[in-house]
């Protein structure tokens, strides 16, 4: 990979619930020896709090999704900063999906399947089971903002992109401002990329790519969603005006 220009490993699961297994976390530790000596980062998924702590004290650097199977601590998080661990959103994960798939006002899942019924039931007794997800994931999210874990944005869909940023911008705004939204949006997940240098706020220096909207962005997010022109290296790409 390193051979490559591959920056990142890709996408590691420890989706074993609640915690990962003794096999799991000897190939994770391997992996990791091995990315160290290579200069390849590694990412991780890990869906409980069990797991992400396991990954943490791994050594893992990035956590590609935010914990959804159970709630974190204040303490989780405070261990996480300090580790100076960096992770992504996907809070909209565990949240029914609605005019995507179908007209119809029926909730969904990102796969366009009923709803709680079809997200992974790895935590959780079938008949029990009430998509508990749609709350872990984005109070864990403000449990690591406020604790001052670097938290970037992503999601985890597969349809329209537009309708997925839609979904999970709406989710994220529950629980976070405005000005919370455009730093993790803008620098916290330039960070994570590893290309604050280049990418992230508009700054002497730095890739001319811009998008202009059609509203203030601190007025909501859904003015978020009306991108009038896009500049690309400071050439202009798209201009809906």
């Amino acid at each position: 990979m390193a051979a490559m220009r591959i920056k990142f490993t890709g996408e590691i699961g420890l989706t074993s619930f609640p915690g990962p297994s003794a096999r799991e976390m000897e190939v994770l530790r391997a992996i990791l020896d091995e990315a160290k000596k290579a200069g390849v980062m590694v990412q991780v998924h890990a869906v409980s709090a069990q797991s992400t702590m396991a990954a943490v004290e791994a050594g893992v650097p990035l956590l590609v999704h935010t914990t959804n199977k159970n709630f974190l601590t204040r303490e989780n998080a405070q261990r996480m900063a300090a580790a100076g661990v960096k992770v992504l959103t996907t809070v909209g994960f565990g949240s029914p999906v609605f005019g995507v798939f179908a007209e119809d006002n029926v909730p969904r899942f990102r796969d366009g399947k009923a709803w709680p019924d079809s997200i992974p039931q790895t935590s959780r007794v079938p008949e029990l089971y009430m998509g508990e997800e749609a709350a872990h994931a984005p109070l864990n999210a403000r449990t690591l903002w406020d604790s001052r874990v670097l938290l970037g944005y992503c999601t985890d869909t597969s349809y329209d992109p537009k309708a997925g940023l839609d979904h999970e911008l709406k989710i994220l705004n529950v629980m976070f401002s405005m000005r919370d939204l455009i730093k993790m949006m803008g620098p916290n997940t330039a960070s994570y990329i590893q290309m604050g240098d280049k990418l992230g706020e508009l700054a002497p220096g730095k890739l001319a790519d811009i998008i202009l909207l059609d509203g203030d962005p601190l007025e909501g997010y859904r003015n978020w969603l009306k991108t009038k022109v896009v500049i690309k290296g400071g050439v202009k790409v798209v201009d809906k005006r």
